[in-house]
């Protein structure tokens, strides 16, 4: 099985290292693409030292760096894509088990429902809320900011032939279903970013949310 570990980051390079040592020891044999959005620290040598792809997306932001990654992937034929954060907060040691998943889906995301797992109040509420807009659109789910994710196939095509660029959160649940994919959760602890600042918090949240929901709604018009 061929297996590919895409990672998008941002000014990661406090942490990427050590997230990029633990994909190796959890999965020896895959490839690794950083897609490195931009980054004004040494994310891109970092990830160039331990021998990863380095990816340089077109655009800016977190959805245009999966976009641009997914779109590079298309065209190498793999079985499988594990995506997570390079902010250690997504465990690689559980991408075996998201793996398994696909075996009766098509896209496996690891979600921290059930699983006690650390986690501000602001992010919390904020996945509450989408959770309950997401199920409005007719989509039951209950991690919808979780981006530790596992393709398989036919999810790899989607996402390289129409990602959104503007928003990749609880909207790529109701895009994703609305195109027919079979989306599971698989239960993963997970633990807080090992340094840096989420997107989650302070006014940076409050507006993230903001085009989240509006996103969700604009992807059950569609």
């Amino acid at each position: 099985m061929r297996i590919a570990v895409l990672v998008p980051a941002r000014d990661e390079a406090a942490s990427l290292g050590g997230t990029l040592r633990r994909v190796r020891d959890a999965l020896p044999a895959a490839d690794l693409f950083v897609v490195d959005d931009h980054s004004a620290d040494a994310t891109a040598a970092i990830a160039d030292a331990a021998g990863a792809t380095v990816l340089t997306p077109q655009g800016t932001g977190y959805a245009a760096a999966l976009a641009s990654g997914y779109r590079h992937l298309a065209a190498l034929g793999f079985d499988a894509v594990i995506q997570l954060d390079a902010d250690g907060q997504h465990p690689p040691e559980a991408a075996p088990d998201l793996l398994l998943a696909l075996q009766g889906a098509d896209w496996a995301i690891g979600s921290r429902d059930g699983t006690d797992s650390p986690g501000p109040l602001s992010r919390r509420a904020g996945n509450a809320l989408l959770s309950a807009s997401v199920r409005l659109a007719g989509v039951d789910a209950a991690d919808v900011t979780s981006g530790f994710w596992a393709l398989g196939p036919a999810a790899q095509t989607l996402c390289a032939e129409s990602f959104p660029i503007a928003v990749a959160d609880a909207n790529i649940r109701v895009w994703a279903t609305r195109r027919g994919m079979r989306l599971t959760e698989v239960p993963v602890a997970m633990a807080e970013r090992d340094a840096g600042t989420s997107m989650h918090g302070g006014l940076r949240g409050v507006r993230n949310l903001g085009r989240s929901l509006v996103a969700v709604w604009a992807a059950a018009r569609a």
